[in-house]
């Protein structure tokens, strides 16, 4: 789990894409129509590789299926248990029948709830810092190549993240990861609060902050923002591998649709509230995601 996670983060922000964006269009303040050309030209080129690779460096799985039978039946004794076989000659509107009883039991336990509130911050703090405090970076600084330059530092954190927290919590235990998660996001926050005017997100401003906006400020606040984002998604990648065992469509549909939902919401609000709101909700939802995971309310027993 730890490792998808951090693949993902290299493929959303420590790619050549950041990289090329930093050195080769930082400091352009318009594109003209030959590098948008280019920039098109190399995407279709990266997606009939990527393509390629999926088609003919596919590799079969199926062998390897009773290589871990018994982290499979650990997975299952903490699933929630929801699917039954369904006879061959099944109708089709059995199978929507079934499948909206399969989606109401699954989502409907508790425990699905607290996972919501998890995934819910995960959302918000995504919407965050790939919209919003880089729409802060750019209302303060004249100096657009902060915001690339900040992309890469994000990501290279996360995925040195994804182990450093695998060993916290072999040495110790989630709960004492999650208090660590939540004041390094509480220190990112207040930092924010005193680096950014309130206007921040939506307009440029001149109004005072308490502390001078810096170069070296917005990176640091990148890494504590990357550190606690590492680890709330790798606590909620991990519960929905525990809770969705059985039903591991539903998990990903789950955890899709809260992201989506909550990325577009921030997305929205941006526009109408202040900066200092939204850093308020983050904090709401920061301390109810810790308390899911600190006391173990998904009832997984780690």
């Amino acid at each position: 789990m730890i490792q998808n996670y951090a693949t993902e983060k290299i493929y959303h922000k420590f790619h050549p894409g950041n990289t090329a964006d930093y050195f080769y269009l930082g400091n352009l303040t318009k594109i003209d129509t030959h590098t948008r050309f280019c920039i098109y030209l190399v995407c279709c080129i990266l997606v009939l590789l990527a393509t390629a690779v999926a088609v003919f460096g596919y590799r079969n799985i199926s062998e390897l299926d009773n290589a871990e039978v018994d982290i499979d039946e650990l997975l299952c004794s903490k699933s929630i248990q929801s699917r039954i076989v369904i006879a061959e000659n099944t109708t089709v509107w059995e199978k929507v029948k079934y499948n909206w009883n399969l989606y109401k039991v699954t989502l409907m336990r508790k425990e699905v709830g607290y996972l919501l509130i998890v995934l819910l911050y995960n959302s918000f703090v995504l919407a965050f810092y790939t919209m919003t405090y880089q729409t802060c970076i750019g209302h303060v600084f004249a100096d657009r190549s902060l915001i690339p330059l900040m992309s890469l530092i994000f990501g290279i954190t996360a995925v040195i993240a994804c182990p450093l927290f695998e060993s916290i919590v072999i040495f110790f235990n989630n709960r004492i990861t999650a208090l660590l998660l939540y004041i390094l996001a509480i220190i990112s926050y207040y930092l924010v609060f005193l680096t950014f005017p309130s206007a921040a997100t939506y307009a440029e401003s001149d109004d005072p902050t308490s502390l001078q906006p810096t170069k070296g400020l917005i990176l640091l606040i990148a890494v504590l923002l990357a550190l606690t984002d590492s680890g709330f998604n790798i606590q909620a990648n991990s519960a929905i591998g525990l809770l969705f065992q059985s039903d591991s469509e539903i998990g990903f549909m789950l955890l899709n649709s809260v992201m989506s939902v909550g990325t577009a919401t921030v997305f929205f609000l941006c526009s109408y509230i202040s900066l200092y709101a939204l850093l308020a909700l983050l904090v709401v939802f920061c301390t109810l995601a810790t308390l899911c995971i600190a006391l173990d309310l998904f009832n997984l027993g780690f």
